[in-house]
């Protein structure tokens, strides 16, 4: 809409495209420009300020008995689903790594747990924004839903306030801000998201976000949110808030960059324990082809290891990171290919602080994806995926169980898979 002029506009100048389609226009040809139009910043989800009620009234101003309705020019809609069908030759229906050396407490796939089809994600989002206030409803149900929230079906939900122009207040439970990649998996290069993503960033947060925009290519958002660096709900014993903060730089309408960071306590030592995380994306965009680096570090300088009686038997700085390069190229009208690559450790603290006979190393994934619009609003991708470890962590038909435990163990260092993905959103 021309009214939305606001910090996310400015940031999604700079923000290159991520997506094979948008909503924008209806009814017309889509032309390459479409196939890599920019997303939203990593603030996608601050509402625009606020619209003049005199404006809103002139525009539909109409004659005496009209029964024009002016709220609907502030609603914004999408709903959405996305299918999948999953192969590989050796792979079985189990837990994936998450890199927790207990096997146990390892959590499902990134987007399935299972071969074959699937639905990882179907939903629709509104969003109403008025003169001073606004109201995001964001919900999403599927096989990936617990995955993404541990407020299923609620992905979203927050209402806005926005004092003065430049400036919006989100009150609620909204995505994070931080990270290339998103959960609508049309706007990402890839249709599976990377490691980086599920493994090393936020995916929502629970509390309080102020949007500002310092300048015309310079726009600030900060966070106070429920505790704990990587979001959601708090962690055990820690009731102190996390601090965010992200700033967005808009150099040309071509580049973008966005630095930020989340610092909360972990809930060791009486809330005194606390962690850091940092997070870094570029993007750079020049017509048929798009760059999309991310970068993550996260530290505690005071990490413990404990034994099997919650005794600490190590102490010690942990510190883990992990980074990502992406590449879309727009080959024709309704093509395009994304390839991704991604790298993940930590120090030797991080590595060796749980189980020695069970440490990762290290976790690399490549990625690439083809994809094929063949009319609007409707995407198809035909991906192929590998990933590796330092140890084994992955499951095989022939994994078994732990003779002392019963906990089915890894037993390979290589995963890889097809995947085809179909999905569908509609929206203005």
């Amino acid at each position: 809409m021309s009214r939305f002029v606001s910090l996310a506009v400015m940031c999604s100048l700079a923000f290159p495209a991520m997506a094979l389609a948008q909503d924008d226009v209806v009814g017309e040809e889509v032309e390459v420009e479409k196939v890599a139009e920019p997303t939203k910043p990593a603030i996608d989800d601050v509402p625009p300020p606020k619209v003049a009620a005199d404006d809103m009234e002139a525009e539909y101003a109409g004659e005496a008995g009209d029964e024009s309705h002016p709220f609907l020019d502030g609603l914004t809609w999408q709903i959405m689903a996305s299918a999948f069908y999953n192969f590989n030759g050796y792979r079985v229906s189990g837990p994936y790594n998450d890199l927790d050396p207990n096997p146990a407490e390892r959590s499902a796939y990134p987007y399935t747990n299972y071969m074959g089809f699937g639905l990882n994600f179907v939903g629709g989002m509104a969003s109403y924004t008025g003169d001073k206030w606004g109201v995001t409803v964001d919900l999403r149900w599927g096989t990936a839903a617990p995955l993404l929230t541990p407020l299923v079906p609620v992905k979203q939900g927050y209402v806005s306030y926005f004092p003065i122009e430049k400036l919006s207040i989100d009150f609620g439970f909204f995505d994070t801000i931080f990270g290339a990649e998103v959960a609508d998996e049309w706007e990402n290069a890839n249709y599976t998201r990377g490691a980086l993503y599920f493994l090393r960033q936020p995916f929502n947060h629970l509390g309080v976000r102020m949007g500002a925009e310092l300048a015309d290519r310079v726009g600030f958002t900060f966070m106070l949110t429920n505790g704990g660096v990587l979001g959601g709900t708090p962690i055990d014993d820690n009731q102190v808030p996390a601090v965010g903060w992200q700033f967005a730089f808009a150099p040309t309408d071509d580049i973008g960059l966005y630095i930020g960071g989340n610092h909360a306590p972990n809930g060791n030592n009486g809330n005194k324990d606390w962690e850091s995380f940092f997070d870094l994306v570029l993007t750079v965009n020049v017509e048929w082809f798009t760059l999309i680096v991310n970068g993550d570090y996260q530290v505690d300088g005071n990490g413990e290891n404990t034994d099997a009686m919650g005794d600490v038997i190590a102490t010690g700085t942990i510190f883990q990171y992990g980074g990502s390069i992406a590449f879309i190229f727009d080959v024709a009208d309704d093509w395009a290919i994304g390839v991704r690559g991604e790298h993940l450790s930590g120090n030797d603290n991080y590595r060796d602080f749980g189980d020695p006979d069970n440490s990762f190393g290290f976790l690399w994934t490549g990625t690439l994806t083809i994809r094929y619009m063949p009319v609007e609003y409707l995407v198809l991708s035909l991906e192929g995926r590998v990933e590796g470890a330092g140890e084994d962590i992955y499951f095989t038909r022939s994994s078994s169980p732990d003779p002392g435990t019963g906990i089915l163990q890894p037993n390979e260092k290589i995963y890889g898979a097809v995947i085809l993905g179909v999905s569908g959103h509609i929206g203005n």
